[in-house]
């Protein structure tokens, strides 16, 4: 009694087919080769469809027997009306197949009608295979073409409309929000961005060419560029570096709505150069009512340009008060005490 395999191959057994081996033989080896070829199959009737693997018998143009490597799916009389199955039998192949959805509507592959099957989405196309358990499967990454993607947290989802990746950053990795060259020919620079986060790191540098020593004044703004932000209680204090005493002075102490940072001297080269980097971080559990306020901290660095006659560093923190309105908070105003030649900004930012 002849018996058949998987793919429907009949299987000889000792001493059959006498005369007719032949025969067989080649429908077996068509078969093999139908395995890994292309085929498609055209919608004619609203409907379910169902496409059964025969033992010994091979499919043909346009009426594929479903043992096909690639299996396209058509509809051009555009009979479909909405989302149909596709049934591959019998529930106990094993095989791999590569599912092209040419249709407008979403197909559903399945291995039986109890299987819940796979939805792949109009115009795309899916890898899926089928164990012999009776449903059809994806990988856990999916497929671009899979609607639907099942496994664990933090896989990358494909859309099924687009087939476009979308990946949801962790909230606490800073990323960069804006950044470029600072306006010359002027004293006051905004670096800001048009939304409003709970994180935020400034840096950069300008330069300027100066007479004398003066106050580098830095400003909370909001997304729109605009002061009003808020008061905060500001403190800090600088240390002189062209010494080695390392003599500090106190910056002014108490409720403000902005830095004054006093900057090195200029030297003999009248140029000053300053570089900056400043954390701030929403408090999320005080005065809501006017935003939650940030608390921050950072460095100001300055130096007299082309020589080392006069370098300093400010270190500067602030803490909250009950006014303004931090939640529009987007940047920081830089006020310099002459006209910057060249500079740069970068802000970093999570939620």
């Amino acid at each position: 009694m002849a018996t058949f395999s998987n793919l429907g191959l009949k299987l000889i057994a000792q001493g059959d087919e006498a005369g007719t081996w032949g025969t067989t033989t080649n429908t077996n080896l068509d078969i093999v080769d139908e395995s890994f070829q292309y085929n498609s199959k055209n919608f004619t009737s609203d409907a379910n469809l169902t496409i059964t693997v025969a033992d010994a018998t091979t499919g043909s143009s346009g009426s594929p027997s479903g043992r096909e490597q690639i299996l396209e799916f058509t509809d051009t009389g555009t009979v479909l009306t909405a989302s149909r199955n596709v049934i591959i039998q019998p529930s106990t192949l094993k095989k791999m197949w590569l599912f092209k959805n040419s249709t407008a509507q979403s197909l559903v592959l399945k291995m039986s009608n109890g299987d819940s099957g796979i939805t792949i989405a109009a115009g795309k196309d899916a890898l899926l295979y089928s164990t012999g358990a009776g449903a059809m499967k994806q990988s856990e990454s999916a497929s671009p073409g899979v609607t639907q993607v099942t496994g664990t947290a933090n896989q990358i989802v494909t859309s099924a409309t687009t087939g476009n990746v979308g990946l949801t950053l962790d909230g606490s990795i800073m990323r960069k929000i804006a950044s470029g060259n600072a306006a010359t020919g002027t004293v006051t620079n905004n670096f800001y961005n048009g939304t409003n986060y709970n994180r935020y790191k400034f840096t950069g540098s300008l330069q300027m060419t100066i007479n004398n020593a003066g106050n580098l004044t830095i400003q909370p703004i909001t997304t729109a560029n605009a002061t009003g932000v808020g008061n905060f209680l500001g403190s800090g204090y600088s240390t002189d570096l062209s010494t080695n005493s390392l003599a500090r002075a106190s910056l002014t102490n108490g409720v403000t709505n902005s830095w004054t940072v006093p900057l090195s001297g200029v030297g003999s080269a009248n140029q000053q150069d300053v570089w900056w980097e400043i954390c701030m971080q929403r408090d999320p559990t005080y005065q809501s009512g006017n935003g939650y306020p940030y608390y921050g901290f950072g460095k100001i660095y300055s130096r007299s340009g082309l020589n080392t006659d006069e370098s300093s560093v400010i270190e500067i923190s602030m803490g909250a008060t009950n006014n303004g309105s931090w939640n529009t908070f987007g940047g920081l105003r830089f006020t310099t005490p002459a006209n910057v030649i060249s500079g740069h900004y970068l802000i970093e930012a999570s939620n």
